[in-house]
Parts: C-alpha cells; sequence; structure tokens
C-alpha cells in the first residue's frame, strides 16, 4: 500500500456527513490508513480514541504506510514517533463503514493546511459504492419524520412505495419488500415477507447508512436497498438527557370515494430519556435509553360502513455496553426491546350523515420483540483483525380481535364496492412470531498492498403461524348477481353467497448461510481494485421439517474499481459490477408448505335474507366447490420445480465525482439493474392437460379421475423460474415428468432499472449547507419483484402475477416503481443569534396507471377476476394509460439552542410537514368498471412536531 501523495494533497479526516461515501451493508466500524511522509525506519503511529481513552500503536511499513481498522466511530487522535521524539499529530473523524485517509510526518512537506490539525480530503477514494451517511445530530437539525424510511427517502434513487405497504421504500426499482435493515450488526428485516424491520427510535441511533447499490461481497441478501445503523455508545463523561415530542396532522386531505378524509385524526406524544457514561473509566461503557410513545388516529370509510379508532403504546427500551479487554480486544453488547401494541376499536359509520354508529370490538396487534445481539473484536496483530458476532431478533405478529368468533361477512354491489356487515372487527384471528438467530465471523488481513477478507455467516428463521378467518369463515354475498359470474370460478343463477373456509398453521424453518472471501488491492498509487466472491444457500422448510426448497451455489461474484485521476484525491472515477441474490421468504414456507385449508362453496340465494350476525339466511342448491388447498401438508416433491435456478440481480454502476477548490462535491452517475431470474409460484393445470392428453399415459383409475377432472386449473401450483421449462412430480401419477416452456406458455419474467443521478453538495460551513440531487430513472418488465403493487398483494414471492398465463398477456411494460424524473434537496441555515432552520423538498413525476379486468378467452385467468390487463375485453398493456400526478413536497423547521453553564443545553424546535398543504392524489384505481380512475390516496397533509431535549 503505497501512499506516495502529491505534496498538495490535504490528506485527512473525512467526517460522517450525509453524503459521505460507504463502505459496506453492515459495517459497524471505520478505518484510519494513511502514510508517514519522508518516514524513517522504526517510525511509530498512536492512535487514540479521546473520548474513552484506549489507545493502539503500528509501526508504520517500510514505504510509510499504516492502517488502523475496526474503529469505533468518532474523533481520534494520531501521533507519529520517530526515535521516540513526537514528529507530527493530528485529528480525525472516523465515519460509519468508512475509510479515512491521513498523511502525517514533517507539516513542512504539505504546501496547504486549511483546517487546524486537520488536513481534508473531500473524496474517498477508496470506495466505489453508492449511499449517504447521516448523523443522529445531523438528522435532529432536518425536518424529516423520524422513522427510518423517511430517512432512507433522502438518498437518490429511493423512492415511497405503495400505501398498501405500509412505510416502506424502494430502491431503484426494485419492490419494497427486497430491502434489508440492520442495527450494530444485527439483521431486524421481516424475513417472512420482507416488509418493515424493528422499530428504533432516533435518540438511540449514532449514524445511519443508506446504502443504495454496489456492496462488497461481504454482505448479501437484498437486491433493493441497505439500512444499516449504529446506536450511541458511552464515554468516560457521564451524560444526561430528557427530551419530548409531540406531532399532529393540523389538515386533512380531500374525501375519496372510498373514505371520508375529512374526519381523520392523527396525533403522537413521544419522550426519551437517556444517561451514558463509563463503568469502569478507559475500560467499561454504557448508553442506556427509554422511550414511550403514544400514537392515536382515528379513519373512516365510505363504501366498507366502518371506521376505526386505534391507540398504539411502545415502551422501548435500549442498552449498549462496550467492553475493552485491553487495547487491542473488546466486546460489545447492543440489547433492546421493540415491543408495541396497537388497540383498534371497530365501529359501524354512516358517511351521508358522518355519524359514528355501533361498537363492535376492539382488535389487538402485537408487534415487535426482544432483539440483542454480541460482539468480539481483536486485533490480534498489527495487520490482522478478527470478529466475532452472535444475536437474535424476535418479532411478534399476532392479531387478536375480541370478536374472534364472529364470521366475517361482506357484501358487493354491482360496480364491486365492498361492504361489510355484522359485528367482526378484523378479518383474521393470528398468532405469529418469528425468531432469528444469527452467527458470523469475519477476518482481515492487511498484506500493504492487498487487504484480504474471508468470512461466514448463517441465519435460522424460524416462523409460526396460526391462521383462521374470523369466526372461522368468510362469506360473499352477491345480492345483484353480476360479480359471481364476472370473477369467480362458480357462477350460481342469479344471486349467490360464497362461503370460505380458510386456515392455516404451521411452524417454519428457513437456512440461510453464506460464505465469503474478498481482496482490496491497491494497484498503483491512484487505481484501486476490490474483487470478491460470495456462496449463499437458502433452505426452506415445510411445516414437516422437510427441505421443499434448497438453493446451493449460489456464487455472487463481485468487481469494483476506482481511480484517481489527478492523485491529489480531490476525483474519482469509479465503476461496479456484481450479483446479488435473494432468499425466498418464509411466507413462501407458510403458503406452499403448511397444512394450509382454502376452499370457496358457492350457493344459490334469495339475495335478501340474511341471519342476526348477517351471514346468508334461506340459502339455495350449492351451485359448486373449488379447493385450493385440503388442510394436508403438501408432498414436498409437487411444490418445487427440480430445474429451479436461484433468484439474483446483476448491477452496474459507472461514476464520477469531484470537490471543487469553493469546497463544493459534484457527481454524477450511471446505474443498470437486471433482474436476471425470478422465482415464483405457477399453475401446472394447463401444461399437465396437456402434456398427458399428448402422452396417453394418464391412469384416470390410479388419479380419482380424468386429467382434466383433477387439473381444473388450480390444482397444483409450483415453485419456478418463469418461462423456462420444467421437471415437476406429479403426485397422483406418481412420477416426475418434463414440461416444456410452450406448454407451460409462461413469458420470462424480467425486471430492468436504469438511471441517472447528478448530486450537488455544499458541506455545512458554520452557516448553511445543501445536498441536492436530480435522477432520471426507468423501471420496466412484467415483474416488480417480491410483492405487488397492482393490487397491493404482499405475498412476498406467491403473487398472482404468474399464476395463470393469461394474466401476463399485455403486462410488459412500465413497472410501479418506475418514477421518471425526481429531484431531492435538504440543508439547513444558522443565523447568527443562534436560530438555525432547516427545509427538505422533494419533486417526483408520477406513477405509471393501468386498466386490468376479466380476461376475455383464458378460462383460468378468468377466475382471478379483475386481474387481467384487459378492459371491455381489449388489451391494455401494463402502464400505457399515462402516470398519476406529479407530486412535491416542502418540509421545514426551526430550532433555538439555549446554552447554560455546565454544558447543559435546551434546544427547542417545530417541524412543519407538507408546509404548503399540496394535496397531490397519489394512487388511483385501476380495475375497470364505476371506480376506475377515481382517486384513492392522497399524500399526506400537513402536520406539526412541537420538540424540547435537554441534555447535561
Amino acid at each position: 500500500m503505497n501512499f506516495s501523495f502529491k505534496k498538495s494533497l490535504l490528506a485527512v479526516a473525512v467526517s460522517t456527513t450525509l453524503c459521505a461515501p460507504i463502505a459496506f451493508a453492515d459495517d459497524t466500524t471505520g478505518t484510519i490508513r494513511g502514510s508517514v511522509v519522508s518516514s524513517e525506519t522504526g517510525s511509530v503511529v498512536k492512535l487514540t480514541d479521546t473520548a474513552r481513552g484506549i489507545t493502539k500503536e503500528v509501526n508504520a511499513s517500510s514505504d510509510g504506510s499504516f492502517r488502523f481498522g475496526s474503529l469505533t466511530p468518532g474523533k481520534y487522535q494520531l501521533q507519529v514517533f520517530e526515535n521516540g521524539e513526537l514528529v507530527d499529530s493530528q485529528t480525525a473523524n472516523v465515519g460509519l463503514g468508512g475509510t479515512t485517509t491521513i498523511l502525517l510526518g514533517d507539516a513542512s512537506s504539505v504546501e496547504e493546511v486549511l483546517v487546524t490539525g486537520e488536513r481534508v480530503t473531500q473524496v474517498d477514494v477508496g470506495i466505489a459504492e453508492s449511499g449517504m451517511v447521516v448523523s443522529a445530530d445531523e438528522l435532529m437539525e432536518l425536518p424529516v419524520a423520524r422513522d427510518l424510511t423517511s430517512v432512507t427517502l433522502l438518498a437518490p434513487g429511493v423512492s415511497r412505495g405503495d400505501s398498501a405497504f405500509g412505510n416502506n421504500a424502494s430502491f431503484a426499482g426494485a419492490s419494497v419488500a427486497e430491502n434489508v435493515s440492520y442495527v450494530n450488526g444485527l439483521n431486524t428485516t421481516n424475513f417472512r415477507n420482507g416488509l418493515g424491520f424493528s422499530q428504533v427510535p432516533f435518540e438511540f441511533y449514532e449514524n445511519i447508512q443508506v446504502k443504495t447499490g454496489g456492496y462488497s461481497a461481504k454482505f448479501g441478501r437484498s437486491t433493493g436497498g441497505v439500512m444499516n445503523a449504529t446506536t450511541k455508545s458511552g464515554t468516560n463523561e457521564y451524560k444526561f438527557g430528557a427530551s419530548y415530542y409531540y406531532d399532529q396532522e393540523v389538515s386533512t386531505v380531500p374525501n375519496t370515494f372510498s373514505a371520508d378524509n375529512d374526519q381523520d385524526e392523527f396525533q403522537e406524544g413521544n419522550y426519551n430519556v437517556y444517561a451514558s457514561g463509563a463503568i469502569i473509566p478507559d475500560r467499561v461503557f454504557f448508553y442506556a435509553l427509554y422511550n414511550n410513545n403514544n400514537t392515536e388516529y382515528e379513519y373512516y370509510g365510505v363504501t366498507s360502513g366502518r371506521g376505526y379508532q386505534a391507540k398504539e403504546e411502545t415502551d422501548f427500551w435500549g442498552v449498549k455496553l462496550d467492553g475493552y479487554i485491553t487495547d487491542d480486544h473488546r466486546v460489545e453488547l447492543t440489547a433492546f426491546s421493540d415491543e408495541s401494541e396497537v388497540i383498534e376499536g371497530t365501529y359501524g359509520y354512516d358517511s351521508e350523515t358522518e355519524t359514528v354508529g355501533d361498537y363492535f370490538g376492539d382488535t389487538v396487534y402485537a408487534k415487535g420483540g426482544l432483539n440483542w445481539i454480541a460482539s468480539y473484536i481483536g486485533n490480534l496483530t498489527d495487520t490482522m483483525t478478527l470478529s466475532i458476532s452472535y444475536g437474535e431478533n424476535e418479532a411478534d405478529r399476532t392479531t387478536a380481535p375480541s370478536t374472534a368468533d364472529i364470521p366475517v361477512v361482506y357484501t358487493v354491489d354491482a360496480d364491486r364496492n365492498f361492504t361489510a356487515l355484522g359485528g367482526w372487527s378484523s378479518f383474521s384471528v393470528e398468532k405469529g412470531i418469528d425468531n432469528r438467530e444469527m452467527t458470523r465471523v469475519d477476518f482481515s488481513w492487511d498484506l500493504n498492498d492487498h487487504f484480504l477478507e474471508v468470512g461466514i455467516d448463517q441465519e435460522v428463521n424460524t416462523s409460526s403461524a396460526d391462521t383462521i378467518n374470523s369466526g372461522g369463515v368468510y362469506w360473499l354475498l352477491d345480492p345483484s348477481a353480476t360479480y359471481m359470474c364476472g370473477t369467480q370460478s362458480v357462477c350460481p343463477d342469479g344471486p349467490a353467497a360464497r362461503k370460505r373456509t380458510y386456515m392455516s398453521g404451521g411452524e417454519f424453518e428457513t437456512v440461510s448461510s453464506a460464505f465469503y472471501i474478498q481482496d482490496t488491492w491497491d494497484v498503483t498509487d491512484t487505481l484501486t481494485v476490490q474483487a470478491g466472491l460470495r456462496n449463499e444457500t437458502f433452505d426452506n422448510k415445510n411445516a414437516n421439517g422437510q427441505s421443499f426448497i434448497k438453493v446451493e451455489d449460489q456464487w455472487a461474484p463481485r468487481l469494483s474499481v476506482v481511480w484517481d485521476p489527478t492523485g491529489a484525491g480531490n476525483q474519482k472515477v469509479f465503476a461496479n459490477w456484481g450479483t446479488y441474490y435473494l432468499p425466498i421468504a418464509s411466507n413462501t414456507n407458510i403458503r406452499m408448505s403448511g397444512a394450509e385449508t382454502y376452499i370457496h362453496e358457492y350457493y344459490e340465494w334469495d339475495g335478501v335474507t340474511t341471519n342476526a350476525d348477517s351471514t346468508p339466511g334461506n340459502l339455495g342448491a350449492l351451485a359448486g366447490t373449488v379447493v385450493y388447498a385440503d388442510g394436508e401438508v403438501p408432498d414436498t416433491r409437487g411444490l418445487v420445480d427440480t430445474n429451479i435456478e436461484p433468484m439474483y440481480q446483476s448491477e452496474f454502476i459507472l461514476g464520477y465525482e469531484m470537490a471543487t477548490e469553493q469546497g463544493y462535491i459534484l457527481g454524477a452517475k450511471g446505474i443498470y439493474r437486471n433482474l436476471e431470474t425470478s422465482i415464483e409460484d405457477v399453475a401446472i393445470d394447463a401444461a399437465v392437460i396437456d402434456y398427458y392428453n399428448n402422452s396417453g399415459t394418464w391412469d384416470a383409475g390410479l388419479a380419482g379421475g380424468t386429467v382434466e377432472e383433477v387439473f381444473s386449473g388450480f390444482h397444483q401450483y409450483v415453485l419456478t423460474n418463469p418461462g423456462n421449462a420444467m421437471n415437476i412430480y406429479i403426485p397422483e401419477m406418481d412420477e416426475y415428468i418434463n414440461l416444456s416452456a410452450d406448454q407451460l406458455n409462461y413469458p420470462e419474467a424480467k425486471r430492468q432499472y436504469g438511471a441517472v443521478e447528478f448530486t450537488f453538495k455544499r458541506p455545512f460551513d458554520g452557516k448553511w449547507s445543501l445536498d441536492a440531487s436530480y435522477t432520471w430513472a426507468h423501471s420496466w418488465g412484467n415483474n416488480e419483484g417480491y410483492v405487488r403493487s397492482d393490487n397491493g398483494q404482499d405475498d412476498a414471492g406467491l403473487t398472482t402475477n404468474f399464476d395463470q398465463p393469461g394474466l401476463l398477456d399485455g403486462g410488459y411494460g412500465n413497472l410501479p416503481n418506475d418514477r421518471r424524473h425526481t429531484v431531492k434537496a435538504f440543508g439547513t441555515y444558522a443565523f447568527d443569534m443562534g436560530l438555525r432552520m432547516g427545509a427538505n423538498f422533494m419533486w417526483q413525476s408520477g406513477r405509471p396507471e393501468n386498466c386490468f379486468g376479466v380476461h376475455p378467452t383464458d378460462v383460468f385467468a378468468q377466475q382471478y377476476g379483475q386481474e387481467s390487463f384487459y378492459c371491455g375485453g381489449e388489451l391494455v398493456q401494463r402502464g400505457s394509460l399515462g402516470t398519476t400526478e406529479n407530486f412535491w413536497n416542502l418540509d421545514m423547521n426551526v430550532q433555538y439552542p439555549l446554552a447554560f453553564a455546565n454544558d447543559q443545553e435546551l434546544l427547542l424546535s417545530l417541524d412543519v410537514f407538507n408546509i404548503l398543504d399540496n394535496d397531490t392524489a397519489t394512487e388511483v384505481v385501476e380495475t375497470e368498471g364505476g371506480n376506475f380512475g377515481k382517486i384513492s390516496r392522497y399524500q399526506a397533509p400537513r402536520s406539526v412536531r412541537f420538540g424540547v431535549r435537554y441534555d447535561f
């Protein structure tokens, strides 16, 4: 590693800033590397953690280079000694996941020093990755909602996802369920369907790292983005504090056909108490936080005839312990609980009079759980580092309505508006919990020009689930006699009632393991190459503990190049190429390989009579029955194509970054992503019928009927790579058969994303700062990914998209997360009298619009109802109806600090979100019928947040 920098290079600490470069997906540390100018043999570099009193020493190599790795982010002092005499001293701010470059030695050899004691390079020429790092202190000065998703939306290439999936973000065109989130190295992502992660209050965070592309071979399990956070740690200085924040919506958005939004209310109270310091000075440190969050909200439906009033309470506690066995060996323990409970009351609601009616009961939603991770980090020698971690992540997913014995009843009108009937309060009753156990070992070896890393990691994820419809049954009433015959698999004569019996349950385990090797090679003083190789295995098991899909030898190469064209550290040209694999969600285990019962019974009905609980009375004859699942754990051989290949994405990035003489940082980057292979469940009935009719080998006596009677359209769903040939087991015939791609008749699943990003950064100089970006992007194909925004379906990997070939007719086009233009800008301004102001602006073009209807010719696709790209029997290509309205939003805040003696500070703040109260329509109805094209969602209304924070 040769650091023979030009004399004009001001090589120093890169502090953690909003657009600081980042290194690895879930690193919890940073690195200092550098060179001693005019180094003599025996030069010693001493590093001191100024907050904790920890010191380390290394001998500079023969060319003067040195490196300190696995450093806790923070401020450090560096000193160089030659023959026992102090030659130079500097301070350095180490950022999360970043590499700080230092030039030490004879200060006279450096021509210019801009900051006393610190010599700063503004471009990290050591990495080729995309994203940002923001500290907790910086977040406090910006008008940003206090949740992790809102932080990620500051980064280029990130868009808010569909409202059906809650508060989640789409990274670079991927679905919102393909991201991963870490806290101090612990994966807290929802592995059941990829939606969401453990909730942590801002006061517990120290730094948040958002990765939008190109991470190294050390990490995987994401084809979207990475959210990586570290928590606060204690120091030798004792600190205490408290804060309180109150949020309230002060306006409402316009009403829609389905909701009386002018009746909405939302308010939230949030207080925190923290303490930190040293248990044993210079050796053992702690940081502890207690957070109480109380949220109240209510909303009212028009077509549903229901209103909801809810209260959510979270009692969060978190502890971080840091223990230094010696200066070179330390241990960490992070533990926190994000358990919360939502109590949602259900009421009848009359939208014509805006009157709240009968109270039906409460539904309790349990969320969160205990999370902890313990780590050892050791510098075995000056050049070798070892880290070992073990942790657990828990999430409760229980839905417990007080009306669990009351059946679900809906009625549907000719315009396909659904109205709830009866006294039930929650559609489903569910007992569920997810538990993750993770183990990770990493070893690194610094060989001067080569920095080698190897490691292994494993996650054992267990989901337990027990789900049933409220009252054990779901009745759908069709008094107008139009819905059943237009969308369902059985068409009774006249008014009808459909009875659904659904239940599923079991315990399901998924084991995800990986190993990697990686080399970061300083080819020359100005060229760095990082090459890595990762191997991953995913093993999903059914309710009996048997593997029903195991995907091995997923080799993921990663390659990046960084070139410093001037050698002065103020510019870099970088490129990145890699492949990334996505595991199969445990939702797939539960839905495909559990003891699931899913039966539809269709009855003739007089269209009028109902019982006291609103279930249909005076039922007529049974018109037909469709059995989707009979309650038995299916034969694992019939679930998975033996030719199946893993789901993976390739990514290419090319970019340029420069720091101007005025201190501005400019960047331009191009990115291309291609989802090379997808895994989805497909119905194989039509292909099986064709196969056996052509081969003449079907045995009706053995199978219990003709092939058409057994394979009635929905009999066997198989995990496969759509568009490929298949080898699959047919239980009725006790044999494996080969089905050609032509017989299956599915197109290849495709998703592509291309983007160009331009960025501008003006670092804070004590007066003002600004970060701005413009992104042109395009996302196209026939497969959004893990989940489906078209119909709000969160069955990760099991959406209706590829269930029948006809559902893909016209399905290639602009995808739901296609946002062609996005402008973002945020920054702060400090007045001389101490007042500070912040602003956060985003403008974004609309999302594609579609029209979904019933397929006119594919009889199997017809049974899915309005899921085909047809309207009025005519094909309407995906995304061909234009886009929703362009959207823009401006948030602003003011803060005023009051300082007292003994380092005490009182901070008063006011944030206003959507300050101009814009009410742009963000989502519309895309199913044909009377509501087609009507607005279903607006941007969030104006809200305010008052805050007070006291530190001492």
